[in-house]
């Protein structure tokens, strides 16, 4: 398969979104996620980058490390299976993460995973 210049976008998004998160540098987000982001998941839905990136360091705090499963590309989407280890030795759980990148940077996020399990781990809803 070759790749064209639109694939590489995609994956390095992907894969800088993820490398974000497995350093717990939430700061790094700034240049991957689009400013207009729209993220659906188990915790609601977030409107923007601004609050995604605040939302995810929150997120990151609890992650120990992310164990990849299984990763798809389809044109502008990628979608990720992983396991997310938290801190604190809590029960590790699956995660199924959907990012759609438009000219580099994300744009959509949708994302699953059990919140009883996550909130086993803190709640990512109030401030550290």
């Amino acid at each position: 398969m070759t790749t064209t210049p639109d694939d590489s976008d995609v994956t390095a998004a992907a894969a800088a979104y993820f490398g974000a998160w497995q350093a717990n540098e939430p700061a790094s987000l700034a240049n991957v996620l689009a400013p207009d982001v729209v993220v659906h998941g188990p915790l609601g839905r977030i409107d923007g980058a601004e609050q995604y990136q605040a939302s995810l360091a929150r997120i990151f705090a609890l992650t120990d490390t992310l164990e990849f499963r299984k990763r798809w590309v389809d044109g502008r989407d990628v979608l990720t299976w992983f396991d997310l280890h938290p801190r604190g030795g809590s029960e590790p759980f699956p995660v199924a993460s959907w990012l759609h990148i438009e000219d580099g940077r994300i744009s959509g996020v949708r994302v699953t995973f059990d919140l009883g399990k996550l909130l086993q781990a803190g709640d990512p809803r109030s401030a550290s």
